[in-house]
């Protein structure tokens, strides 16, 4: 009686152990499931979103993945482990190349993958063929080797490359002689060696702003190739989160809450936080500007209801093509009679060809128009205030040219040559007395804004202000920048056109 009883049981619980095991060789998140579960550990939501990226790199729909991440957030298990193992399963005769800073830890990861192919050759579908960690083969035709950077891959062609973890730690990540390093055996070693439709997943956390994932995304804003970006910064802090988290959140409360994140921050100070941890490495030294003087209590302020008059003060571009320069714009709001007095109302940045500059240029007095009803602007909008250089003087006659045959108001000024002719130190350090003095201030759309722009999704006027130093090369992430010392002189007494219009 018992017996018969049991049969039904066991054949039932056999068939579901039968149906889950081809559900884990076929679905990554089963994968993972079943072969963490010795660990008593899970896919946190942030590995479930990994996850999903990694699988479309396994379908083709993904080329270029990059993942960046805090340290301690287990991007290595999912991505340089057990996808790996499960990869395999997917596609035979697969070539794939593991790479790290080293050897040992290349080879650390080969033989973590190795381990979980023998505990689980029954669900895989496969075992292994060798077991070298430096490179090992499979039972169904897949080949692996481990690399370290700097270090010759031979052998066949990758259908693969997984990148984990490039740098080795901060005397690394501040040599220029290593990045460069870095950046040709990327070029000259792993990249030659894909097939024409292999993949490259890289995973790291961010140290320099010029590091390898800095480097490939400045390529891909020169045309070369695009990447899936995956940044997922310790705690949120932007609007645009890939995980749909409030500003403010903990990545993965279970592991870190907010608390032992403010700790570690406490601890490792701004530079190294907002690197690691965030994923927005920032220029040595202390950056010229306070942000926190351009909030109000820690915090940006509303959108003023009234205001004298509303303005917008343009960079235009240099040099055209997406190599260069941008054309920046911020919009700002005046209130004589409020402290503080001036707000940056709205920002944006574009790579405009010069000759699609004067058509944009309607936009700008557009949106100025919209910012004068929102704020009240008891004298509407005072127009767009132009660098008056090289294509800045251009759009500036085209303006005047355009206001006199159409018999309407002048709404483009040139800057005064006061102002230009100033150096990016001495308009930074005119316009510091004003911001230290809490007089300009971030609305909450402005500061939390956020735009994808060469390569990177970011606040890049907040970004821009926050990276400045005094002294630093003149370079290409500045013209938001000079949009807003321009600003901030404008607005208070250092430019004669605004102040009429006040």
């Amino acid at each position: 009686m018992i017996r018969a009883e049991r049969g039904p049981i066991e054949r039932l619980l056999r068939l579901e152990r039968e149906m889950w095991e081809r559900k884990c060789r076929r679905d990554l998140t089963a994968w993972t499931i079943e072969a963490l579960a010795p660990m008593n550990q899970s896919p946190a939501r942030h590995h479930r979103l990994l996850i999903e990226h990694l699988e479309k790199v396994a379908k083709g729909e993904i080329k270029r993945l990059m993942v960046c991440m805090p340290p301690g957030s287990a991007k290595s298990t999912y991505s340089s482990v057990l996808f790996p193992a499960w990869m395999f399963a997917q596609s035979p005769n697969f070539d794939m190349i593991g790479a790290s800073h080293g050897s040992e830890l290349a080879e650390k990861f080969s033989a973590q993958i190795q381990a979980h192919v023998r505990q689980n050759e029954a669900i895989l579908g496969y075992g292994l063929a060798s077991e070298n960690v430096k490179a090992w083969r499979t039972t169904n035709g897949g080949n692996y080797r481990a690399a370290g950077i700097g270090g010759s891959i031979t052998g066949r062609r990758a259908d693969g490359a997984i990148l984990d973890d490039p740098i080795k730690g901060a005397a690394d990540a501040e040599s220029l002689t290593i990045r460069d390093m870095q950046w040709n055996w990327y070029l000259a070693e792993l990249y030659t060696r894909l097939k024409p439709e292999g993949w490259i997943i890289l995973i790291l956390t961010r140290w320099n702003e010029d590091d390898l994932a800095g480097r490939l995304l400045q390529a891909q804003a020169d045309g070369k190739d695009e990447w899936t970006v995956l940044k997922l910064p310790a705690i949120c802090d932007a609007i645009d989160d890939p995980l749909g988290r409030a500003i403010g959140d903990p990545l993965w409360p279970e592991w870190q809450d907010a608390d032992k994140l403010a700790h570690i921050r406490k601890n490792v100070l701004e530079y190294v936080w907002g690197a690691l941890y965030q994923q927005d490495p920032k220029p040595r030294g202390a950056s010229f500007f306070d942000t926190q003087s351009l909030l109000v209590d820690g915090r940006p302020a509303p959108t003023p209801a009234n205001c004298d008059v509303v303005l917008a003060t343009i960079d235009t571009a240099v040099k055209t093509g997406n190599r260069h320069d941008s054309t920046g714009v911020t919009y700002w709001a005046y209130n004589s009679l409020t402290k503080p007095t001036t707000y940056i109302l709205d920002w944006d940045i574009q790579q405009l060809e010069y000759a699609h500059q004067e058509v944009w240029l309607p936009n700008v007095y557009a949106r100025l128009e919209e910012l004068a009803k929102q704020c009240g602007a008891r004298r509407g909008s005072a127009g767009a205030f132009i660098e008056d250089k090289q294509t800045g003087s251009i759009l500036l006659q085209q303006a005047a040219n355009y206001a006199r045959t159409s018999g309407t108001r002048a709404m483009a000024h040139a800057i005064d040559s006061k102002l230009t002719a100033a150096g990016k130190d001495e308009r930074a350090i005119a316009a510091a007395g004003y911001v230290c003095s809490g007089d300009i201030v971030f609305t909450e759309d402005a500061y939390n804004k956020t735009k994808i722009h060469k390569g990177k999704s970011a606040n890049h006027l907040l970004s821009q202000i926050e990276g400045f130093r005094l002294g630093a090369k003149d370079g290409a992430s500045d013209d938001l920048l000079d949009t807003f010392t321009y600003g901030v002189l404008v607005t208070h007494e250092q430019n004669s056109g605004p102040r009429r219009m006040v």
